[in-house]
């Protein structure tokens, strides 16, 4: 899977920063046929490096060939000023292409931090063919 990361989201969301305009984030997804990627982590923390409630994900554009799905997780990291191996809850937003589908897809989605801060994402996936399983060689025990 080739993924841009959406770390300066997460670093965004990270911070304590007061509530500013929405902001639109453009990106693209490889993933295989039938297999979940990872399209983003979003988390939140006080100034005092305490997990702060978890952001609001909502559904804008759900992808046409494939299933869109949200689940809890954890993310630590370094890149926050004075909170160093800050490990904190978070909403981890996943991708998985039907089985039998090759081609284009693309979904959208809004994260809302509790401290107000909007971002829109919006993703568009190239979802290649599952690699085929290698033959048996000969004598191989299945």
């Amino acid at each position: 899977m080739r993924c841009s990361r959406h770390v300066p989201a997460l670093l965004a969301f990270l911070t304590s920063a007061a509530a500013f305009a929405q902001s639109a984030n453009y990106t693209s997804v490889d993933t295989v046929a039938g297999v979940a990627a990872r399209i983003g982590y979003y988390a939140s923390a006080t100034k005092d490096c305490a997990p702060a409630p978890l952001p609001t994900i909502r559904v804008i554009k759900p992808p046409k060939h494939g299933l869109l799905s949200i689940r809890a997780g954890a993310v630590t990291t370094n890149q926050v000023a004075n909170c160093p191996n800050l490990k904190t809850p978070a909403q981890v937003v996943f991708y998985q292409g039907n089985p039998e589908y090759q081609g284009a897809d693309e979904l959208a989605y809004e994260v809302t931090s509790s401290s107000g801060e909007v971002g829109v994402y919006n993703i568009a996936i190239t979802v290649k063919e599952a690699p085929k399983p290698a033959p048996p060689t000969p004598g191989q025990r299945l």
